[in-house]
């Protein structure tokens, strides 16, 4: 809550110091103040994206591990038993 707040402290101040018309300026200023409450669902939905691949990367990291650690125990068990003649 406190990022957003001082987001809009420092949006109102830049905003005010441009070198802007005031009509001009505080139309911007009340379009960054109408976008505020979507800020927080923004970064929510960036974060959720990023954790969605993230958890994918370590799912497929997860995978390869097992699956080369089953080929690892097999093959001895494989290679030691002796093979059958079909006849």
């Amino acid at each position: 809550m406190k990022f957003i707040f001082g987001f809009a402290i420092g949006v109102a101040l830049g905003l005010l110091y441009a070198p802007a018309r005031g009509e001009e300026t505080r139309r911007k200023l009340l379009e960054k103040v109408r976008e505020l409450p979507e800020l927080p669902q923004q970064k929510a939905r960036e974060i959720a994206a990023t954790a969605k691949i993230k958890a994918g990367d370590l799912g497929a990291q997860l995978g390869r591990q097992a699956a080369e650690a089953a080929v690892e125990s097999a093959t001895p068990n494989a290679m030691s038993q002796p093979s059958e003649k079909v006849g």
